[in-house]
């Protein structure tokens, strides 16, 4: 009886959750942009109706094939999941989105070398760049230009039989979501990424057709836009005022953790109370790793330099970590922890590197000039050496840390900074 009871109860609750997730999707399906809606919506909208008449008209041009809208706004769609659940993966790994975007580069560097005007007909345009853009123009107008299929505005699933032209148009999809965030972000908020999409899809409907309008009027679209660029304004003079204050209390944080200084200007040691905060621990400052053989990497999620090396470091972590050697990533104040576990993710961060947030920014006020990425390589009595260019340092710092391995510490030198050269033969300002 009681097993009739519970099976009839999770029976009407996945009954109840059928429903809610039918009434979710037809709320999503009913999203409009009208006169009531609220500016977030309207700029949402304008953003993504922006994004969408630029590139579906501009790409097809450039790459030979007209971009797949439905595949493009899954993109989009699980980009913005991506930043919200770090767990969920998109559909095509960072690897293959790459390879195709480089894949389809090359397709436009081919299409634009083919309508390149020869010599004479260069030399009859007399230099004006005006009379050879529209050349160009009207040459790369002629090339063709593969249609894609007809929008279905269905959710996509990219198997392995997805075509070429799903994968660009979703990795593009990808890549309108980032900006979207960044653009919240910068912002202060998490604009709402359904009428981003109706932008893009009622904006690729009038490439297509231009007969018809969007959503909002052009003087509506402007009007929208002038108010939010009137509060960038004042949210970059609010942020710059904050930075101010901020970097004056960080400077008297770190006061006491200094110490003695190098001749760089730089401190002695590395100091173990700076403040971090854990993410593949629980970690609240460096302490834990205090008195060992340690490598620390410093870098910033979207730093393309730091993903190419970040790689490179988990070898060497590896290399060395059965001989004692421990690894810590210091991510830059400047991440969160989404981008930093995203970042991790792409470089296949295991458990021998350790990661920690600098989120209070003590770490790059004391050991860095805003530069990354970088390494430090520390002895267990806290002295270190700095590494700022790691591409040209690496085989040093592979020697070094094999040699720290054996019993025999780094040693670091730097020299004081060079003085500023004056020029003397300048007339000095009057007084």
């Amino acid at each position: 009886m009681k097993s009739k009871v519970v099976l009839g109860l999770v029976s009407l609750s996945m009954m109840m959750a059928a429903c809610d997730l039918q009434k979710n999707e037809a709320a999503k399906a009913e999203v409009k942009v009208t006169g009531t809606s609220t500016d977030d919506q309207k700029f949402a909208y304008m953003l993504g109706a922006q994004f969408a008449l630029q590139n579906f008209k501009m790409v097809p041009l450039q790459m030979g094939e007209e971009l797949d809208e439905d595949a493009l706004v899954q993109g989009v769609m699980d980009g913005a999941k991506a930043d919200k659940d770090t767990a969920f993966k998109l559909q095509i790994d960072a690897d293959t989105l790459r390879k195709v975007g480089f894949d389809y580069n090359a397709n436009a560097r081919t299409r634009m070398e083919s309508i390149r005007p020869d010599s004479a007909t260069t030399a009859s345009f007399n230099g004006e760049q005006a009379k050879y853009r529209a050349y160009m123009d009207s040459a790369m107008k002629a090339l063709p230009v593969v249609k894609a299929p007809a929008p279905t505005k269905q959710p996509v699933t990219l198997g392995k039989d997805a075509s070429r032209n799903q994968m660009f148009s979703y990795f593009i999809g990808v890549q309108f979501e980032n900006q979207f965030n960044s653009i919240g972000e910068q912002f202060q908020t998490s604009f709402d990424v359904d009428y981003f999409a109706l932008g893009i899809r009622d904006a690729s409907a009038k490439v297509r057709d231009t007969t018809l309008a969007l959503a909002l009027p052009d003087d509506s679209l402007k009007a929208v836009g002038e108010r939010y660029n009137e509060k960038m304004k004042v949210l970059r003079e609010e942020a710059f005022k904050k930075a101010q204050e901020e970097e004056a209390k960080l400077k008297e944080a770190v006061k006491g953790l200094r110490g003695d200084t190098l001749a760089n200007g730089m401190p002695a040691k590395m100091n173990f109370k700076v403040k971090v905060s854990g993410i593949t621990n629980k970690a609240e400052n460096l302490e834990p790793w205090a008195g060992k053989s340690l490598m620390v990497f410093y870098f910033s999620a979207t730093c393309g330099h730091c993903a190419h090396a970040a790689p490179q470091i988990l070898d060497i972590a590896k290399e060395f970590a059965p001989k004692g050697l421990v690894t810590v990533a210091v991510a830059s104040g400047g991440n969160n922890k989404s981008g930093i576990r995203k970042f991790a993710d792409n470089a296949k961060f295991d458990d021998t590197i350790n990661i920690v947030w600098d989120d209070s920014r003590q770490f790059g006020e004391l050991y860095s000039d805003g530069y990354v990425p970088k390494v430090y390589l520390v002895n267990p009595d806290a002295s270190y050496k700095e590494y700022v260019a790691f591409e040209s340092e690496k085989e040093t710092l592979k020697q070094d840390i094999a040699a720290l391995m054996e019993g025999k510490p780094v040693v670091w030198n730097p020299e004081p900074p060079k003085p500023a050269v004056v020029d003397t033969l300048k007339p000095a300002a009057a007084k």
